[in-house]
């Protein structure tokens, strides 16, 4: 079982003043990214280009470009803002889509572009572990909304007309399965299943904290059977200490870069 900080209360067990002042809080937060976001995309804008729309944190439209946003995450440039543009004359295929609930979802094709996303820090044959951001190619872009009505949707709907973009034909994203096979596995007994998952994310962040990431079994695997095969042909029972020496290595490795890692952030 996982032990609870007696420190941290659950959202049932706070006051009515307690909640919404965290709610105001949690207004207030959003209030301040989405005017240093606006901020951020206004700075980008080009002499004479003109803003057409813009709403909550969807992009902000332009009469020449789509902009969009975003904060980044990881060290070491965390907290910075980065701008990925998209030019109307860059898009060659446009789709109005419904998600199962009918909201439209607007899915672009354009020329292959450039943008800062979430990648693993480390990379050893299969394995991956970390976090780190850089630079991967895309070449479709989607964006859900709430209603068919909202500005920016009717906004790069019309920029698209006017470009003279071909327009695809529409879809309807429907979730798998029937509704009984999606909500199976969520109606299991509280008392039950709470303890068990208690008990395996224990498991899983104490193996986390003690390889510092997460070890493919082909890696294992075959680090096992370098070892272990040597020692078959001197002795049989020397087989487990062979992979238990394995293990070893691979935990003093993964933490040793790990720290490493972690100095480096620090200077």
């Amino acid at each position: 079982m996982v032990a609870r900080d007696p420190g941290l209360k659950g959202w049932d067990e706070l006051s009515r003043a307690e909640r919404r002042r965290l709610r105001q809080e949690g207004v207030e937060r959003r209030k301040r990214w989405l005017t240093e976001r606006d901020a951020f995309l206004e700075a980008q804008l080009e002499p004479g280009e003109v803003v057409v729309a813009r709403s909550g944190d969807h992009p902000l439209v332009t009469d020449r470009r789509i902009l969009m946003a975003r904060q980044l995450s990881y060290p070491p440039r965390r907290g910075e803002w980065v701008c990925s543009p998209l030019a109307f004359g860059e898009i060659t295929l446009w789709t109005i889509g419904r998600q199962h609930d009918l909201r439209p979802l607007l899915r672009l094709e354009h020329l292959p572009h450039a943008r800062i996303q979430h990648v693993p820090e480390h990379r050893f044959l299969w394995f991956e572990w970390g976090n780190a951001e850089a630079p991967l190619t895309d070449t479709t872009t989607t964006f859900g909304f709430r209603r068919d009505s909202d500005p920016v949707l009717v906004a790069i709907r019309e920029g698209l007309e006017r470009a003279n973009v071909p327009r695809g034909e529409p879809s309807v994203i429907r979730p798998t399965g029937t509704r009984q096979e999606r909500t199976r596995g969520s109606r299991a007994p509280f008392s039950r299943a709470w303890p068990g998952l208690h008990a395996r994310l224990g498991l899983r962040r104490a193996v986390d904290r003690l390889y510092r990431g997460r070890l493919s079994w082909r890696i294992r695997i075959l680090s096992w059977l370098v070892l272990a095969a040597p020692a078959w042909l001197v002795e049989p029972w020397l087989v487990v200490p062979a992979i238990a020496l394995a293990e070893v290595a691979w935990i003093i490795g993964l933490q040793w870069s790990w720290r490493r890692s972690q100095d480096r952030r620090a200077a």
